[in-house]
């Protein structure tokens, strides 16, 4: 498969910044000291949900960003599959306790509700992106994976989205501003993945790349009867 410098470049150039700002935003609370956390909490237990939402949710965009590299997939199989299996480690943990810490949130459904949505959506895409790779029906699980990291990508887009907002409504309302920027993390990384799907021909690989287990099944049974 021919990719294009351009391409390469662009991949490493985001997933630089993705890094960058992934690693900038954890080491809040990499001391575990509750007071430097952004959002109001409840109390101790509520931080511990969200230090382990935080953490697995940036091991996840770590192993991510490596399985868009072609070459690593290309080369080094193994590396990729194991990556993989870190990177599902990462967003399972990580979906389910977002949607825990978007009902603990202080700041009412305006604040809880993109979050909740992403969480359950993220959540999803995971599911389906490990079980289409466990099937082999790789076509689909580069798809659900395109999904899956553009859901992930919203920790970042969400803080582009908010310094955005903030600097054109410097007056505006904080609350407004989160809720706004949590909507259009994911909204927008979800319908540039979908062109991407698109533009770049994945979704017409589908048919026939679902056609084949059903052969492969009933080419065992017509085996199994002759036998």
């Amino acid at each position: 498969m021919k990719t294009s410098w351009g391409y390469v470049a662009w991949l490493a150039v985001s997933g630089v910044v993705v890094v960058a700002i992934t690693i900038f935003a954890a080491s809040a609370y990499i001391t575990l000291d509750m007071s430097q956390a952004r959002p109001d909490l409840h109390g101790p237990v509520h931080y511990g949900l969200l230090v382990a939402h935080i953490f697995t949710g940036t091991v996840a965009i770590l192993a991510g960003v490596s399985q868009f590299w072609p070459r690593l997939r290309a080369r080094h199989p193994r590396v990729h599959r194991v990556l993989g299996r870190v990177y599902f480690a990462g967003v399972l943990p990580s979906s389910l306790l977002g949607i825990v810490c978007a009902q603990l949130s202080l700041n009412g459904l305006a604040a809880s509700a993109p979050l909740t949505v992403l969480s359950v959506l993220w959540f999803i895409s995971a599911v389906y992106g490990l079980r289409t790779a466990r099937r082999r029906q790789f076509g689909e699980h580069r798809i659900w994976m395109i999904r899956g990291f553009a859901l992930t990508g919203a920790a970042v887009t969400g803080r582009l989205w908010g310094l955005l907002l903030g600097s054109l409504m410097p007056e505006g309302d904080g609350l407004v501003i989160f809720a706004t920027a949590n909507w259009l993390a994911f909204v927008v990384n979800l319908l540039v993945a979908e062109w991407w799907i698109q533009s770049r021909g994945y979704a017409r690989t589908l048919p026939s790349a679902a056609l084949r287990p059903s052969i492969s099944s009933r080419s065992a049974q017509s085996s199994a009867s002759v036998a």
